[in-house]
């Protein structure tokens, strides 16, 4: 029998003197079996190599549809990753290390611009002290050891985002069943943070410019055109010439680059123009600070310094005309 599985279909359907096995017609391969004493049980039905799987998602009501779905969705996503299920279910991820690895690949990766400063606070204050323990040993004592040893040398800022990040990746073990409960949920932040109020003087702002004139491309510039749009550092690496409207002396920054997932459109004061115009502009190459590297750079590309132009060109295809092989200060 085939028919969309819904929540009305499951509350109505009666069992019959034989088994029935409804598929799925909006997910292939999911399916739930009525017994004839009503037992309801969902059903995947997959291949790993020439192999013909069936394994049961759970029984109705325990396990809800969304539930059952959701299952079914992670194992076609480890089949499609080329990772077999019935191993990864064997082999239980229980160690800090693993589980701050999978925490980053499967949560925080997808979901959060800045997961990599998630994945470094991490590796530095979970893995590197516990990496080879079994999470579920980890209690409120080890993690508030991390917390305090960051507020006592005066990183306050730095201590709540360690709070922040641990609680988040040990509420996904939760929530994955990989431990019990959050050993930290309800410890509050270490300390209330207050909005900065620093602000540069004047005679600070006029040696900033001077040394930033004096810098030559690519940094010089992209210190005075801070200065002029007090935008954030990675979004103004990711500036391309297609987003600035020099007639309006606007700079539109899409949503996908904005660090909030926000369109902005930035004001360009004469100053900022003035800063644009002592930018080279190089062939078929939309980057304004092409040597400033994007925060999303391909997974692929080297953290070390290039060591030629042509390194640099291979890295964003952008190449000026009149450098062939010196490299970038």
């Amino acid at each position: 029998m085939r028919k969309v599985i819904t929540n009305r279909l499951l509350e109505t359907v009666k069992p019959t003197a034989k088994r029935q096995d409804i598929r799925d017609t909006s997910f292939p391969g999911f399916s739930v079996r009525v017994t004839s004493s009503g037992r309801k049980t969902f059903y995947l039905a997959y291949r790993w190599g020439l192999e013909q799987r069936h394994p049961a998602l759970g029984v109705y009501p325990i396990v809800s549809l969304a539930k059952a779905r959701e299952k079914a969705v992670e194992i076609l996503r480890l089949v499609d990753d080329g990772v077999d299920p019935q191993a990864r279910r064997r082999r239980a991820v229980t160690d800090v290390q693993a589980a701050v690895a999978d925490f980053i690949r499967s949560y925080a990766k997808p979901r959060n611009k800045s997961w990599r400063e998630a994945e470094r606070i991490l590796m530095r204050e979970l893995v590197v002290p516990y990496g080879p323990r079994d999470v579920r040993s980890i209690t409120k004592a080890d993690i508030l050891d991390v917390v305090d040893e960051a507020s006592e040398r005066g990183a306050l800022y730095q201590a709540n985002r360690i709070h922040a990040h641990t609680r988040k990746f040990l509420n996904w073990c939760a929530q994955r069943g990989i431990i019990e409960a959050n050993p930290i949920l309800g410890i509050a932040a270490p300390s209330r943070e207050r909005a900065r109020d620093r602000v540069l003087s004047e005679d600070e702002i006029a040696r900033i410019v001077k040394a930033a004139t004096a810098e030559p491309f690519p940094f010089g510039p992209f210190v005075l055109m801070l200065l002029a749009t007090a935008q954030r550092r990675g979004e103004l690496a990711e500036m391309r010439w297609s987003q600035i409207d020099r007639d309006a002396a606007l700079w539109e920054i899409p949503a996908h680059l904005a660090k909030n997932g926000k369109p902005n459109t930035v004001p360009l004061s004469p100053f900022a123009l003035r800063a644009l115009d002592a930018v080279p502009r190089f062939e078929n190459c939309d980057l304004v600070f092409w040597p400033v590297i994007p925060r999303a750079r391909p997974a692929s590309l080297p953290r070390s310094k290039p060591r030629s132009w042509d390194t640099l060109r291979g890295w964003t295809g952008c190449l000026p005309p009149s450098a062939t092989t010196a490299p970038p200060n």
